[in-house]
């Protein structure tokens, strides 16, 4: 039986068959073969990749303009040949994408089948995160968008933030950085756009700006020079642009005049989201006068000209405007508000009903649910995209955007937000009643290339583990939180305040996503757990993988599974052995061994998909878990 992904609008097959030794372009209007070529795409070259039988004959294609959606196109195979409609070149990469399924099921033979299909929604997109210590090597960014081109992915940005781009001005100050140089960017839209993606350029500008801040000549731009307390819980150092000094806005246009230098994109997004200091020190007598907000709306009001003056459509972070429905109907209609929920039990709903009241221009953004994690949270990420394509169909949204971020040292692998990118383009092209089940077989055809369909299984149970912690934790796991830099300890009283926080944060998110309430404890079921990683390592060691990166996904399933087991363990150790002096120092001198080596395998496993710049940032607290380790195996903690 044939299947195909995404799952069409329509399709019937027919009697009989085709054999395909391989495919002769009888005719191909002038039209197509234009928007083809404009693309930089050959339509020669994707049909000699398509998988033929070597005992096959030529087959005939066609390729026709029809009026259709621009990305739609029918498929037709019959006793005659091969027959594609499509308006643009777009419907026939597609088609052709379709083709190349159907060939590689049937070992180059093709069911007599009519076809046609366009998409649920305009934009489907992926929003990687290389602006948190982890740059992907080229060869990794082409591979990913060979993957998301194959899912009907058109739409990506690379987040920025820091010097994740190598602003060359700039370059002294970061001498240890791997940015992305204008020469990669340019060539990375290129090969994007070949594939009918659209790379859109990324770099924040308001908010998320303390790797600029940080240094001494640009932390005069800082609306709070000394830091700030965040939400009454913790210090952190500087990170938001004071909006009314303009040389702030300066400096926020130098960055973006050189990234736009770089791009042939209609879009840029300029993030402007999580500001968390503004109004709150330089500026705070004029927002307690005139309004925080009207210090944000003015500075987002020049962005606005800014990209307009540039010929660019503005993208930017809904979370300020949406939280004051008051200021939504004075939003400027073209920008594009991106707006975001991460968790599978909240929903879009009432701000897209929001949004489309008020006639703005929108696009969902769900997330990965990679961050945070080590593992992924499999059951929340599918629940979460699901809602976004549903509501951003149902109310008029221009597509979605997911989300891979990379917060706290970005330490899980690329190889975990696999099913969730399938997940986002599945829906945001076949909506959200299609059949499901084509997800893991597309994954375990075509990715993992695993006959018995093992190794999404393994990938989607590895991502479960956190409904064992029981902790009512959001946009994290208690396995990597206990690890992470997110309030650090040296103490039994500050582990405790950790967890302390960690619960009232999480307490927070719930509110404002209207979460139901959950009590704030956290009660693991440590022998549950165990049999479960223990079920799921196996799992993932007896997974049926043939495809070429086969060992390094094997590889990085292991060690993210290591890791979830370390932070669990440390858990343990915190919570349970506190009153047990010998038995803690013990098990800190195996914390030490243990996480020593995953550090050693962790390292390999960045190497081979990443840049080596952020490295060691990205891995500084687990050398403080280290320092840790060594000290309380020989002390013990003080009650």
């Amino acid at each position: 039986m044939y299947r195909i992904f995404p799952e069409p609008k329509s399709c019937c097959y027919r009697e009989g068959s085709l054999t395909a030794g391989s495919f002769s372009l009888s005719f191909v209007s002038s039209a197509i073969e234009k928007s083809l070529s404009l693309a930089g795409c050959s339509l020669q070259e994707l049909v000699k990749n398509v998988p033929t039988a070597l005992d096959g004959s030529p087959i005939p294609l066609t390729v026709e303009e029809t009026s259709c959606h621009p990305e739609g196109f029918s498929l037709f195979i019959n006793s005659s040949g091969v027959q594609i409609r499509c308006q643009t070149g777009a419907g026939c990469f597609y088609a052709i994408g379709v083709l190349g399924q159907l060939c590689s099921q049937g070992n180059g033979v093709l069911p007599f089948l009519e076809l046609s299909d366009e998409p649920a929604l305009s934009v489907r997109g992926i929003m990687l995160d290389i602006g948190r210590d982890k740059i992907p090597s080229m060869d990794t960014l082409f591979g990913l968008m060979d993957l998301f081109a194959s899912m009907r992915i058109n739409h990506l940005q690379l987040y920025m933030e820091g010097f994740s781009f190598d602003y060359a001005q700039y370059h002294y100050l970061f001498t240890n950085e791997t940015p992305l140089t204008p020469e990669e960017f340019q060539s990375l839209s290129r090969y994007a756009k070949a594939r009918f993606i659209d790379l859109v350029p990324n770099q924040n500008v308001l908010g998320h700006m303390e790797k600029w801040l940080e240094k001494p000549q640009f932390r005069s731009l800082a609306e709070c020079e000394e830091g700030y307390i965040f939400e009454n819980l913790f210090w952190r150092p500087p990170m938001t642009l004071d909006a009314m000094d303009p040389k702030s806005f300066q400096f926020a246009v130098t960055l973006l005049d050189t990234l736009l230098e770089q791009s042939d994109s209609t879009y840029i997004n300029v993030n402007m989201d999580e500001p968390f200091e503004l109004g709150m020190g330089k500026n705070k007598a004029y927002a307690q006068a005139n309004g925080r907000l009207s210090i944000y709306f003015a500075y987002m009001e020049k962005l606005h000209e800014y990209c307009t003056a540039k010929g660019k459509k503005m993208m930017m972070w809904g979370d300020e405007v949406l939280q004051h429905p008051e200021y939504v109907s004075r939003f400027p209609k073209d920008v594009i508000l991106l707006d975001w929920i991460y968790e599978g039990d909240a929903h879009f709903e009432s701000h897209a009903k929001l949004m489309q009241a008020t006639g703005l221009s929108f696009c969902l953004c769900p997330g990965s649910s990679s961050w945070g994690t080590l593992t992924g949270r499999s059951e929340n990420m599918a629940k979460n995209i699901r809602d976004a394509a549903d509501c951003a169909i149902r109310y008029g949204g221009q597509g979605i955007v997911s989300t891979d971020w990379g917060d706290l040292g970005h330490w899980q692998y690329i190889s975990v937000s696999y099913p969730a990118f399938a997940h986002a383009a599945f829906y945001s092209w076949s909506g959200v009643d299609a059949d499901t089940s084509l997800i893991p077989w597309f994954l375990n055809r075509f990715l993992y290339e695993s006959a018995d369909g093992t190794a999404y299984q393994a990938a989607w149970d590895l991502g479960n583990y956190y409904h064992l912690e029981h902790a009512p934790l959001y946009n994290t796991t208690l396995a990597f939180a206990v690890m992470s830099s997110k309030y650090t300890f040296d103490s039994l009283e500050e582990f405790d305040a950790k967890i302390q926080r960690l619960l009232t944060l999480s307490a927070n998110i719930a509110k404002t996503n209207q979460i139901p309430y959950k009590e704030p404890v956290i009660a693991i079921d440590y022998p549950a757990m165990d049999a479960y990683l223990n079920r799921v390592e196996t799992e993932i060691r007896n997974a049926s993988m043939l495809s070429r990166e086969a060992d390094l996904i094997r590889s990085e399933m292991i060690n993210g599974l290591r890791m979830v087991r370390h932070g669990i363990r440390l858990y343990h150790t915190m919570k349970e052995l506190r009153n047990d002096l010998p038995a803690f120092r013990k098990e800190m001198e195996y914390l030490f061994a243990d996480l020593n080596e995953i550090m050693k395998i962790h390292y390999k496993l960045w190497s081979a998909r990443n840049r080596q710049g952020g490295f060691q940032r990205s891995t500084a607290h687990m050398n403080h878990l280290l320092s840790f380790y060594r000290k309380m195996s020989r002390e013990g903690l003080e009650n």
